[in-house]
């Protein structure tokens, strides 16, 4: 009798698919063929080739002046498709809602996923100039902002220690990218029960982030805003922490 494999080997098609959406990053508006490729470690032949194909999907643009490649809407129907937070989101979309109501702030709801902070809610406020970086079905790297380092603050000790071996990627010179400094940093957060960020995501962008803990008390999200820090800080200090407390407060109640 034949036996088929439990485990069939990598589809190489598939990871170098992979490779290419994984080659955009958060700051990255378009990308040429040859930086793709370069990020991807794929030949030009070969990632115009998928890159084709991806476009046939709608899960990469082409703008037709430039020639250069960007994420598609695709992506983000993709991202709307992580079933295991739908009860999270849409729990949480009228609080967050609230909270960009009361503050003018963008509020944003993260998950740790896959090594990074992973959006999966937001809601734009009234404020004149708002926050581009982190769209939903985003990833911010778990060291940058309020919000993900809430997240990383709280990570299993094994996977933290293996987070903080590893380089840090710094998306501004003010991102915490030194190992020693990061973990007095997240010991902070734990004891205090939020952080603020400053500069290190986009300079003269303010975040503030708290925990979202399920019944057990694991924290499974993260609440955060972001805006200019005449909106965010009042005497250095986050002026808005006690709506986002009572926020959050209410969404582990919704929860149950």
């Amino acid at each position: 009798m034949i036996e088929i494999a439990e485990a069939a080997s990598p589809v190489r098609s598939v990871r170098r698919a992979l490779a290419i959406l994984r080659a955009f990053r958060l700051c990255d508006r378009s990308l040429a063929l040859g930086e793709i490729a370069r990020r991807a470690r794929l030949d030009k032949a070969t990632a115009r080739r998928l890159l084709v194909t991806l476009m046939a999907e709608r899960l990469i643009e082409q703008n037709p002046d430039t020639k250069a490649y960007s994420l598609g809407l695709g992506v983000l129907e993709l991202a709307a498709g992580l079933t295991p937070c739908d009860d999270l989101r849409q729990r949480a979309q009228p609080l967050l809602a609230a909270i960009a109501e009361d503050t003018g702030a963008t509020a944003f709801l993260g998950v740790a996923h896959d090594d990074a902070a992973l959006c999966i809610g937001r809601v734009d406020g009234d404020e004149a100039i708002q926050i581009r970086a982190w769209s939903i079905g985003g990833k911010m790297p778990l060291n940058c902002g309020a919000g993900p380092r809430v997240l990383m603050a709280w990570r299993p000790p094994a996977e933290l220690a293996r987070l903080l071996a590893r380089p840090l990627e710094a998306l501004t010179p003010f991102t915490p990218a030194d190992a020693d400094g990061l973990a007095s940093a997240l010991a902070r957060i734990r004891e205090r029960g939020w952080e603020l960020g400053i500069n290190d995501v986009v300079e003269g962008i303010c975040s503030v982030g708290i925990p979202v803990r399920d019944r057990g008390g694991t924290v499974i999200a993260a609440i955060s805003i972001s805006g200019l820090p005449a909106h965010i800080l009042a005497d250095d200090k986050p002026r808005h922490l006690a709506i986002l407390q009572r926020r959050a407060r209410e969404l582990e109640l919704r929860l149950g």
